[in-house]
């Protein structure tokens, strides 16, 4: 790791847990698909579960719902 990109890790560790998600998704966006370490496999799995969720919409769970089976699960 760079210096300048060990700075921006400690700052980064300065946000709160939100902000740090959001970060995340904002670097994660900056990437072209090309770059992504994503295998063939993983790729069609993940078109599957899109097309699954563009089919039925309203089959899918929220991230609040996801978050607190998840959660249930670790108790």
């Amino acid at each position: 790791m760079t210096a300048s990109a060990s700075t921006l890790l400690a700052e980064a560790k300065k946000l709160s847990p939100g902000d740090r998600l959001e970060l995340i998704g904002e670097i994660w966006d900056t990437l072209e698909d090309s770059a992504l370490p994503v295998t063939p496999e993983e790729r069609a799995i993940l078109e599957s579960r899109m097309a699954d969720l563009e089919a039925n919409p309203s089959a899918q769970e929220s991230w609040a719902e996801a978050k607190s089976w998840l959660e249930s699960r670790r108790r």
